[in-house]
């Protein structure tokens, strides 16, 4: 190997583990998708150390929980299931190097041992801003998300896409449409737009999905009240 490429990998290997370091010192929060799986009883292995998640809320997130091991990759456990020898079952956790504040979506599999998989995005503010709408497309269908006079494409791939309409304060038309069907509406509606609330918005199939109808699970946070819960958090820290 040349001079040149042991320089260029060496660069890149440090790239990646300052990443891989930063990652381990994130809090990871976690947001299951409904009541069912916000009822059971799920931990989260850091290293050896198995942490119940608490207070799992379809609309809201957790509260942060530290990674700091490098040796066992991060893993859920289902507390109220267990293998064929008694001990829980484990999902793995995959995680982006580089993702400064990962939230965590656990989802339902009835196919895996623990019911359960995991879907994570970054949700740190500096990558999602507050004010910002940020869609995630669980249709499986591409959509079209229209805000005013801007149109954006929703994948089918579950790759979160963001919308920022800026500006204060006020109401505003949103519109969805399939890409393939741009003359049928699949959802409208007057949303409030705050620049302090950043929302997240997970599209799903409606009730009438034959129809092409959709639903939206939105989940809101807002920046003073977050603000206020890392002022607390951080008085309680020893």
């Amino acid at each position: 190997m040349s001079a040149h490429r042991i320089a260029r990998f060496s660069a890149n290997l440090f790239c990646l583990l300052l990443s891989i370091g930063s990652l381990h010192a994130a809090g990871i929060r976690f947001l299951p998708w409904d009541d069912t799986i916000a009822a059971r009883k799920i931990g989260f292995q850091n290293g050896t150390e198995v942490l119940p998640i608490e207070n799992l809320h379809p609309d809201k997130r957790t509260k942060p929980v530290t990674w700091t091991s490098s040796e066992i990759p991060p893993q859920l456990v289902a507390l109220d299931r267990t293998d064929p020898e008694g001990k829980p079952v484990t999902v793995p956790l995959k995680l982006t190097a580089g993702m400064e504040k990962p939230l965590v979506l656990i989802l339902p599999d009835p196919k895996h041992p623990t019911g359960l998989r995991c879907f994570a995005i970054e949700d740190g503010s500096n990558n999602f801003k507050w004010g910002v709408f940020r869609f995630i497309n669980a249709t499986g269908k591409e959509l079209l998300v229209r805000n005013d006079k801007v149109t954006k494409a929703l994948p089918k791939t579950w790759k979160p896409v963001d919308l920022d309409p800026g500006g204060a304060m006020r109401n505003m038309g949103i519109q969805m449409a399939a890409r393939d069907n741009l003359t049928a509406v699949l959802y409208s509606a007057v949303w409030e737009y705050d620049p302090n609330i950043r929302k997240l918005i997970i599209v799903v199939p409606g009730v009438d999905s034959d129809k092409g109808a959709v639903n939206l699970k939105v989940i809101p946070e807002d920046r003073r009240v977050a603000a206020a819960e890392a002022a607390v958090t951080s008085a309680q820290a020893p």
